[in-house]
């Protein structure tokens, strides 16, 4: 069964090498950067990172908040290829997004619009999809803004 535990530095270096195309994808569109480089900053940024860990304590994902309350999730194909781990990462997604909203107001962020398996995680975590934006980021790409509020 998968769950969320600690991240550390190898994790990051884990995710970074396998981490799903779409993400890759989302990461680049939005931020301009190369994917890798841009996680390793979501990563160094964030107020609190955990690990999305399968059954053998393997690393599958990265999740974090920034201070201002911006969530974040990368994953790798393991992640959504077994429905196991997708039926966990939405229970104990719900539990971790939960508590988070007892330290911060709001929680956001934007998402690639074709990344469907991140957008229906998003809304069975409760968040709200508050609008389209055709161009978006730095290679002005359609994103959804999502949110959640406290």
């Amino acid at each position: 069964m998968g769950y969320l535990r600690q991240s550390n530095l190898q994790d990051l270096d884990y995710v970074c090498k396998n981490m799903r195309q779409m993400d890759r994808l989302e990461a680049t569109y939005q931020t301009g950067q190369n994917a890798e480089e841009a996680l390793r900053l979501s990563y160094l940024y964030a107020a609190k990172t955990l690990t999305i860990a399968g059954d053998d304590n393997q690393p599958m994902g990265l999740c974090g908040v920034i201070a201002d309350g911006c969530i974040w999730m990368v994953a790798t194909d393991e992640l959504f290829s077994n429905r196991k781990y997708k039926i966990q990462l939405i229970r104990q997604g719900k539990q971790w997004v939960d508590n988070l909203l007892k330290n911060y107001k709001i929680l956001y962020n934007f998402v690639y619009a074709e990344n469907d398996s991140a957008i229906k995680w998003l809304r069975a975590l409760g968040f709200t999809f508050i609008s389209y934006h055709k161009e978006y980021g730095k290679q002005s790409k359609p994103f959804y803004e999502f949110l959640r509020i406290a």
